[in-house]
């Protein structure tokens, strides 16, 4: 365990080391289209980029892929070798050594591109940096760094014990989801596998797109992305781009990545842009340098619904020839030849498109559930509210409310999903989970009596369910009476019925007997601790670890005294957790475990999270209990 909270540690982007200096380059890196009706180059790409020597670093740009690797770095000078790779059939490679004074100009020049488009790639070293690998030190190419679990049409890369590792399967039902509906669309038959990389941190053998912190090399069908709760780019665009350029050949991006949000939410975001005034010039967006310098969102929406007001009133096969057509010099008139129209008046047609579409309750609870995937709980509110705004009928409402409650509890508002779960009940007054769930998030606001009364109505409605018997033993415990919450408890330890929180319920009970003076109880209390340990044991050898499952583990660890492996759980549940309710329990039991080890200032700094945290009341009221005065077993 303690291996795996170091590589935790290491892959975090909150917690990483400083100091790790390595000797890197940094450059401008420039792609140039020849403009051979005005003979003059047209700068397509433009970015300043960090490379470590030593470490061949991949991108995607524009048209073609590069793969870069600096060989020597000088104080004037520096030596690399770069390789591009075209996305045409047959493709074309180019392979240049350069050695160059900082300042001056590395070029390969006349790459071919579709039709009679010819590029340069221009590399100008601008000098020697140190670069901090502290942060994320993590290259993909060497073998012992990722791990690789296979899909139907995805090799899925993680870091063992980062994000990527304990989610990757939620990955991969959200890519393969997509990817088919897409497939199907279109009718890909191109055999083999795409590689996605689920990385801890922006690492540094890629060449990132800034404006999503992504990569997309269809060359060698393989894709990047950063997967983290601080930061998530991890999107089914990916996958569905990647397809695009496979399959389709190159196009300029405004095309090519207009396409690739032809299944998403686009014309939902685009509705709220266009309200907001915030949109803009559709010509503009027609130069490649200019859509790479937009406002990203505002782009990328602006693309994915013009692209799919072309598909839906020209039809799939108009809009692919354009697609085969157009070069980023010929976008402009591509698309006029092609729809017989000037851009001004596709605009026109275009924003009357979007002010008339449809977003059915259906597509908004779809997207909720891709948001919910991603973390975006924010976004998930947003939907829900629009949902719920929109609902034609009861289940409509149901399933809005459903959602409305989740992403607040998700978000720490432990009212708004009170009063959403209220709302709810008024369809659902039969439902014995409804009855509970209001129960709890009233408990979470401090409303331990109302709570009860919930319980008891969702305990009349299904008195075999544990999980309300569980949640009812700790409203009791928040009101004080202990004896009552031992009597559930133990109940729900003597006979456990299937799917119950058999563990949970015995490191509760524990938790209460290890206070006591009896040494009988104690002995009973280690019991249920190791117990429990075994239940949680076998979930995780069936499951995927999750943060619930370290966060109980590291609990009983701490009734057992295991203080390095209650330590390890709980920090390892904390990286993994996403939600303020269990952020703020995570945070009393390090505060807890803190106090244990007698380091009373860190203990401090836990109980003091839980109450700058969203936590729920009760946890809060135990972290102020502690900040005066210490826990002890």
């Amino acid at each position: 365990m303690r291996n795996i909270l170091i590589t935790l540690v290491a892959g975090s982007l909150l917690l990483a080391a400083h100091g790790r200096a390595a000797e890197g380059v940094q450059c401008r890196l420039a792609v140039h289209q020849y403009d051979a009706a005005n003979s003059r180059s047209v700068l397509l790409y433009e970015d300043t980029v960090s490379f470590l020597k030593d470490v061949a670093t991949i991108g995607f740009l524009a048209a073609f892929s590069v793969e870069i690797q600096f060989t020597a770095v000088d104080t004037g000078q520096t030596s690399f070798m770069v390789h591009a790779v075209t996305l045409g059939q047959p493709a074309a490679t180019y392979s240049r050594s350069f050695q160059v004074e900082y300042g001056l100009p590395a070029r390969i020049r006349e790459i071919e591109g579709k039709g009679e488009a010819r590029y340069d790639l221009e590399i100008k070293p601008l000098g020697a940096v140190d670069i901090d690998t502290g942060r994320c030190e993590y290259v993909h190419t060497r073998d012992d760094v990722f791990s690789v679990d296979p899909s139907a049409h995805f090799n899925i890369y993680y870091v063992p014990y980062t994000y990527g590792d304990f989610y990757w399967n939620a990955v991969k039902g959200l890519m393969e989801t997509e990817y088919r509906r897409f497939k199907e669309l279109n009718g890909f038959t191109l055999p083999g596998k795409y590689s996605l990389y689920l990385c801890p941190c922006p690492i540094r053998s890629v060449i990132w797109d800034r404006r999503f912190t992504m990569m997309v090399d269809p060359t060698r069908s393989i894709m990047f992305s950063v997967y983290h709760k601080a930061m998530n780019s991890t999107h089914p665009f990916l996958a569905l781009q990647a397809s695009i350029l496979k399959n389709y050949g190159y196009s300029p991006p405004f095309l090519s990545e207009g396409y690739a949000g032809y299944l998403s939410d686009a014309p939902y975001a685009m509705k709220k842009i266009l309200a907001a005034g915030r949109h803009l010039p559709l010509d503009s967006l027609l130069d490649t340098y200019r859509f790479f310098h937009a406002d990203p969102v505002v782009a990328d929406k602006t693309a994915a619904t013009f692209v799919r007001y072309l598909i839906e009133q020209y039809t799939s096969d108009v809009f692919l020839e354009l697609y085969r057509m157009a070069d980023d010099l010929t976008q402009r008139e591509s698309l006029e030849r092609v729809y017989g129209k000037p851009v001004s008046t596709l605009e026109r047609e275009w924003l009357q498109y979007v002010d008339t579409v449809t977003i059915k309750p259906g597509q908004l609870q779809y997207y909720a559930e891709q948001a919910e995937v991603l973390f975006d709980y924010d976004l998930m509110v947003d939907y829900g509210r629009d949902m719920l705004a929109v609902a034609e009928n009861r289940n409509d409402s149901t399933a809005a409310l459903s959602l409305l409650v989740r992403a607040m509890f998700f978000t720490g508002d432990y009212y708004a999903a009170t009063s959403y779960q209220e709302q709810a009940l008024a369809y659902d007054a039969a439902s014995a989970m409804a009855w509970m769930k209001l129960g709890s998030y009233r408990m979470m606001n401090g409303y331990y009596d109302e709570a009860l009364e919930d319980f008891r109505k969702a305990k009349s409605l299904d008195s075999a369910n544990q999980l309300i018997d569980f949640n009812l033993a700790i409203n009791h415990l928040c009101r004080g009476d202990e004896q009552a919450a031992r009597e559930i408890l133990n109940g729900i330890i003597d006979s456990p019925t299937a799917g119950s929180p058999h563990a949970e319920s015995r490191i509760t009970l524990a938790n209460l007997m290890i206070q006591s003076g009896d040494e009988a109880e104690r002995a009973v209390a280690v019991d249920h601790y190791h117990q429990a340990v075994a239940v949680l044991g076998k979930t995780v050898r069936t499951n995927a670890p999750s943060p619930q499952q370290q966060l109980w583990n590291g609990i009983a660890h701490v009734g057992l005294e295991d203080l390095g492996a209650a330590h390890d759980y709980l920090q390892t549940a904390l990286y993994l957790e996403t939600r303020p309710f269990y952020i703020g329990l995570i945070n009393l039991w390090l505060g807890k475990l803190a106090d244990v080890r007698g380091e009373r200032d860190v203990a401090r700094q836990h109980y003091g999270a839980v109450l700058s945290l969203p936590s729920a009341q009760y946890h809060q009221a135990e972290a102020r209990k502690y900040l005066e005065a210490p826990f002890t077993l």
